[in-house]
């Protein structure tokens, strides 16, 4: 065999194994963070249950409009899905999303909704600056109406 064809032998399958491999690690890496995180707050959680007690139910009376509200309930029933998963489970499920670009769409929703949440906050202090402002104006008008006429010099009259 010539050197030649030794070489092409070698670097073809290369140049054909880079792009999928570049391709699964762009979407695997992501997905074992996700998961890691997902493993360290299932483990902390578990430990603060066994801690713990006296549990309190806690009652997010978060102000949600419909479309947040569904979202929200669907995210509790997929948790609780996966509370049962295994590590490997739960990576090959975030691959799954990876690779259809479930991610992508979250987090573009995540972002909105925090976009909503802070107008939101951004309207309700402007509606009580405006509310506060109408009650000083109020306020000083009934001051002013109850003071003394203001002074007036008599011009020549």
């Amino acid at each position: 065999m010539d050197d030649t064809l030794i070489l092409a032998i070698c670097t073809i399958p290369l140049y054909l194994l880079f792009p999928c491999l570049a391709v699964f690690l762009i979407i695997a890496i992501p997905a074992y963070t996700r998961t890691k995180k997902w493993d360290k707050a299932r483990k902390q959680n578990a430990t603060e249950l066994e801690a713990n007690t006296l549990i309190s139910p806690d009652d997010e009376s978060d102000s949600l409009d419909t479309d947040d509200e569904t979202e929200d309930n669907e995210r509790k029933t997929e948790e609780e899905n996966d509370k049962y998963l295994t590590f490997r489970q739960k990576w090959l499920k975030e691959m799954k999303k990876g690779w259809k670009g479930e991610v992508a769409k979250q987090a573009q929703n995540d972002e909105e909704r925090e976009e909503r949440r802070k107008l939101a906050r951004a309207v309700a202090r402007e509606l009580d600056r405006r509310e506060r402002r109408r009650a000083m104006r109020s306020e000083s008008e009934a001051q002013d109406a109850e003071a003394l006429p203001p002074y007036r010099k008599a011009m020549g009259v």
